[in-house]
């Protein structure tokens, strides 16, 4: 990495920690409270739902791309995943198959799209937040999804040797049927809400170790329901160097969303 991207995930890293301590608020949900940072614009119809990725191992969960979305002055909504067994995140879905995060994130998003009225809807998220920002975008109804190399196949994924304490804290184990279950969020979500006339934004790289496994068969069942899809792809060789790209494209994006 260059001491540019050093610097400037450096000057990222202090800004949340300043926005964590002194701007983020907390909804209180029927079983979870949902940590949040909101910036409301009222000269705006905009809103952009930001899902964060997991961070490395050691390192509590944070807010993603809020010096990224520095240009856009419309409202901005940024959800924090700080749950799971490390607070590193449980996919924003649950904790030992009760699937009640996931509902309280939903009213949250609910709760301030009555707020802001947008004309826009813009989901965006990488990796983990890709996953969420394509499972909660795709139930919104002409909503954008901007997304970098998501997961698909969940199930097969968390039960990875590394991220097996995850599915152990969203299932309550590592059973087949666990890994059954997640593997089919995301095709039963995509199949339910087809017809929502959404937009979806996909960064990947073809040569990165999740595109066989998750973005493939991803990239299949978006052709294959006739989803609309804006594809950007590239030949980066890790799904690490998924930051040093994907900030540029959620950019691109937006301004091709909102002309």
């Amino acid at each position: 990495m260059g001491i540019i991207n050093k610097l400037n995930k450096a000057i990222d890293l202090l800004k949340t920690k300043y926005l964590m301590k002194f701007k983020q608020k907390t909804y209180v949900g029927k079983k979870y409270n949902i940590n949040y940072l909101l910036e409301k614009n009222n000269k705006s119809k905009d809103l952009l739902i930001v899902f964060s990725a997991c961070t490395k191992i050691g390192q509590k969960a944070r807010y993603n791309y809020i010096r990224t979305l520095e240009e856009f002055k419309c409202n901005k909504l940024f959800i924090l995943d700080d749950f799971g067994f490390d607070g590193r995140g449980a996919y924003y879905l649950g904790k030992d198959k009760d699937f009640k995060i996931e509902e309280d994130v939903r009213t949250l998003i609910n709760k301030i799209v009555e707020e802001v009225k947008p004309k826009n809807e813009i989901y965006i998220g990488s990796s983990k937040g890709g996953y969420s920002a394509l499972y909660f975008g795709i139930e919104r109804k002409n909503a954008n999804i901007i997304v970098g190399a998501p997961q698909y196949n969940l199930g097969d994924y968390l039960n990875l040797p590394n991220h097996q304490n995850i599915m152990k804290y969203i299932m309550g184990d590592c059973s087949s049927s666990s890994i059954e279950k997640l593997n089919s969020l995301m095709k039963n979500k995509l199949n339910l809400n087809k017809e929502n006339n959404n937009s979806i934004y996909i960064h990947y790289s073809t040569e990165e170790e999740t595109y066989e496994s998750d973005i493939r068969p991803l990239l299949y069942e978006i052709n294959e329901l006739g989803i609309r899809m804006y594809k950007d792809e590239k030949k980066y060789s890790s799904h690490s160097e998924l930051t040093l790209y994907f900030p540029q494209y959620i950019k691109n994006s937006i301004r091709l969303i909102l002309k």
